[in-house]
């Protein structure tokens, strides 16, 4: 029986396989000719019950693709075939025939290719990925009308600059690089960013992903105006290849195009393509360039705003003032704070330079070739008037009057004189410090000792001490530095010339460095030192009380320095990082805000160094680029490439990691230096850090009495350390908090009907709900589900949790609409 039944699977196999050849057939090509748009003509011999596939390969050495460039039903007696690009030799293309009664599946989704050349937009004969519903995008482009069904217009795109009032349609792709690639054309009305699409259609990873813009103005290769072209997101490189397979798989699929399909090359990625400009030479992928389009553009703004200050050209390398408009011939490595940005490149929107200008509310803008304006010219270095608009700019030479009365507007009214306690006279070890003390240690040195009371697991949170304050103060009077300093800073000369303050703080560093300290402070340095390992390096971090105060986040001003085991006594790493404190830009930005700076005061935090870290991360938990809610945003980057400060062409990746884990996490980008699709955060990191965020975010929100603040967020650092260890390294609340600080939320909404007890519980718990939720969720602190309980409708739900470990878990409810709420927290003890 056994032999029979195989018999008959093997004989129902070479029939199916028979069959699949008799149903195919290559057809010669009767005539092979090129339209005037540039497209092949291809004439074959055909009937009515046969419909043909026109397959190609792209050179002479390689083999035909196996998915056809483009499919059509036979007419009787001869059919037409062509495709969307340039025409390739007649040699490179072949006709395969098949019946209609038969149909092949040549992108093997499961559906006929017939099927699916009539049911374009829904489906496509060339296009493995899933049908959607054309509110949430398509899988064909089957027409201009789709395709504006499916395009948008936006003013201002803070990340893709270049997108600014052009038509575009997003796009997303899968496996490119295998037989059956994925690609879909996004509604970009409907899903504001990629990422949320991705999570409509329940799609968790991508190859690349985009935009196709049309721009009617630009003369294509067809001959005619109007191009589509594509480009990367964030208009960021990539190789050859992929834009090569990009640019055929969007053909494919748009076959209402005519040879106008091109590759949009930004001038971020200038270099890339001109570092293979004999592959796109030799290939029939076209392409147009950022700065073509936008030569006849002399003016793109980055950040609307307004503003005065002293007009400056000046060169990378050279530090502004906070009271200087800035204009850049290229991009600067550092920005301090300025009054205004002005560059002749159109700047990445990323760019620190142009985050810098969101951050601190400053007009930024691209003006072409700045200088040969005769207005602007003839204000270099006279005090001006600047405004940014979505249509225009203004530039005109203000008084010294005005530009004084504009900062004074912006400053705080009041000095603002940080808080000194000089009563912490003693080194202490991180697990005896809370988060009371900042006044005496600083909230750098406080909060990290606070997240060692959060219960993560040893070694998340660094072990390490706290000097305080008062160190620092014994320091600066035995060498009578304060006086010093207070005749520096009041002389003339010190205020009004930046040239001779910069270089005075400059000789007052080095006296810092080179001073002495008192026996008794050499002594229990060095007795720190000695408590760590033996053999262990390290790292000083300055730990200020002129950080994280209102409207002033003093975020990267001062310098850590790590005590290398060769360097000898830790003294030398204490003055490194106390002689940071009057760096240029650390004292204007103090001056900006009114920080008084004899009360300034470091502190500093030492924990063992981490080195040949596999990766650096800088997080949020709350998502202030794209908006979404309930969840944290993460940028990762690999090694010691710091995400804060990257090196030139380096693109960290980018998560939108929700709170839930089941929501499952949106992948914004990739970082472009580990593999095609492969995740520097993999998901056991993100499950790790996901808890981590959860609760940094909670508890410094009752710390800080935050609780259910909109704005409230704490910014965090992380490593993957050489040992594969995620570790959090800082944590400070984001800069936006400051603004809307309010001590009077509770963290729930008290207009949310529920109670929940016994709270703690020992081994079960009940929930008594007033509303109607589309499904209930239990979490634990790393956003996994303990319950899921779907149409809750029940006003007493009694949870079984006996075998759950002790610690805090959320209880969400899900809307209707899939937004979750937080409906309270339950403690098992």
């Amino acid at each position: 029986m056994i032999f029979r039944s195989s018999l008959l699977l093997f004989l129902l196999c070479l029939f199916t396989s028979t069959t699949t050849l008799l149903a195919q057939s290559i057809v010669p090509i009767e005539s092979y000719s090129v339209e005037a748009r540039g497209n092949v003509r291809i004439e074959v011999n055909s009937t009515t019950d046969r419909y043909y596939a026109l397959q190609a390969r792209q050179n002479e050495t390689s083999s035909i693709d196996k998915l056809p460039k483009s499919i059509t039903k036979g007419q009787e007696g001869t059919t037409i075939l062509t495709e969307s690009l340039k025409a390739l030799p007649e040699s490179h293309y072949q006709v395969v025939e098949y019946s209609l009664v038969q149909p092949a599946d040549q992108d093997r989704d499961g559906l006929d290719d017939i099927s699916e050349l009539e049911d374009r937009p829904t489906n496509s004969p060339l296009n493995a990925a899933s049908q959607v519903k054309i509110i949430d995008g398509a899988v064909s482009v089957d027409s201009k009308e789709t395709y504006e069904t499916l395009s948008v217009v936006n003013s201002f795109i803070p990340w893709a600059t270049f997108l600014n009032d052009q038509e575009y349609v997003k796009f997303a792709v899968a496996d490119i690089f295998t037989d059956n690639p994925q690609i879909y054309f996004i509604n970009s009305n409907t899903h504001y960013i990629h990422q949320d699409f991705y999570s409509e259609v329940g799609w968790s990873e991508m190859d690349f992903s985009g935009e196709i813009i049309f721009n009617p103005n630009i003369r294509s290769d067809n001959g005619s105006f109007g191009v589509y072209s594509f480009v990367y997101s964030f208009g960021y490189p990539e190789e050859f290849e992929v834009v090569q397979k990009t640019h055929e798989l969007i053909a494919r699929n748009m076959p209402y195009i005519e040879n106008n399909l091109a590759y949009y090359i930004t001038t971020f990625a200038e270099d890339d393509y001109f570092d293979e400009q004999d592959l796109y030479d030799d290939s029939r992928v076209s392409v147009v360039f950022e700065n073509e389009i936008f030569e006849d553009v002399t003016y793109l703004p980055l950040n609307v705003a307004e503003g005065f200050g002293l007009l400056r050209a000046l060169e990378p390398e050279e530090t502004p003032g906070s009271k200087d408009i800035v204009l850049y011939e290229s991009v600067p490595n550092f920005l301090p704070r300025v009054g205004g940005i002005i560059t002749s490149f159109i700047q990445t929107p990323l760019s620190h330079v142009n985050l810098r200008a969101i951050q601190d509310g400053v007009p930024n803008a691209f003006i072409r070739d700045p200088l040969s304006d005769p207005v602007i010219a003839g204000l270099i270095d006279k005090f001006i008037y600047y405004r940014v608009a979505l249509d225009r700019y203004e530039i005109r030479e203000a008084t010294q009057a005005e530009v004084d009365a504009w900062f004074e507007d912006l400053r705080p009214t009041e000095e603002q004189v940080p808080i000194r306690n000089l009563d912490y006279k003693d080194i202490l070890p991180l697990d005896d410090i809370n988060f009371s003390m900042s006044d005496g240690f600083g909230a750098k040195c406080t909060n990290v000792a606070t997240m060692r009371s959060f219960g993560f697991p040893e070694g998340v949170i660094p072990d390490g001490y706290g000097v305080p304050f008062h160190f620092y103060n014994e320091f600066m009077l035995h060498n009578n530095f304060y006086e010093q300093i207070q005749q520096l800073i009041e002389g003339s000369d010190f205020k009004n010339d930046r040239e001779f303050r910069e270089e005075a703080l400059s000789d007052l560093r080095k006296e810092i460095r080179a001073a002495e300290m008192p026996q008794w402070m050499l002594d229990e340095l060095e007795s720190m030192h000695r408590a760590f390992p033996e053999g262990t390096a390290v790292r000083c971090r300055s730990s200020t009380n002129n950080e994280d105060l209102p409207g002033f986040s003093g975020a990267g001003l001062y310098t850590s320095k790590t005590q290398h085991l060769d360097e000898g006594h830790i003294s030398k790493s204490i003055k490194q990082v106390y002689a940071s404190m009057w760096n240029l830009r650390a004292f204007e930005e103090r001056d900006f805000y009114r920080i008084d700076h004899l009360i300034a005061a470091m502190g500093v935090l030492c924990h063992p160094n981490y080195e040949e870290e596999i990766a650096n991360g800088v997080g949020v938990t709350l998502d202030p680029i794209y908006g979404t809610v309930f969840t944290h945003y993460i940028n990762t980057q690999v090694g010691e490439n710091l995400v804060t400060n990257p090196e030139a062409n380096s693109i960290p990746e980018e998560i939108i990691l929700e709170r839930l884990a089941f929501l499952g996490d949106r992948i914004v980008r990739f970082s472009n230096l580990v593999g095609e699709n492969e995740l520097i955060m993999t998901e056991e990191y993100r499950d790790e850090l996901r808890g981590y965020m959860g609760t940094i975010h909670d508890e410094f929100g009752i710390l800080y009495e935050a609780q259910g603040e909109e704005d409230f967020g704490m910014d965090i650092e992380y490593k993957i350390t050489s040992e594969d260890r995620l570790i959090i390294k800082q944590a400070r609340p984001w800069v936006s908090f400051w603004t809307a600080l309010s001590s009077t939320v509770s963290t729930l909404d008290q207009t949310i009907d529920v109670s929940i007890y016994p709270n703690p519980f020992a081994d079960q718990f009940i929930i008594q709900l007033g509303e109607i939720y589309e499904r209930l969720v239990i979490t634990d602190l790393k956003g996994q589900t303990m319950e899921s309980i779907e149409m809750v409708q029940e006003e007493s739900i009694t949870i079984e949790a006996s075998t759950w470990s002790n610690g805090p878990y959320f209880i969400i409810g899900l809307q209707e609409d899939g937004s979750p709420q937080v409906l309270g927290k339950v403690v098992k003890n």
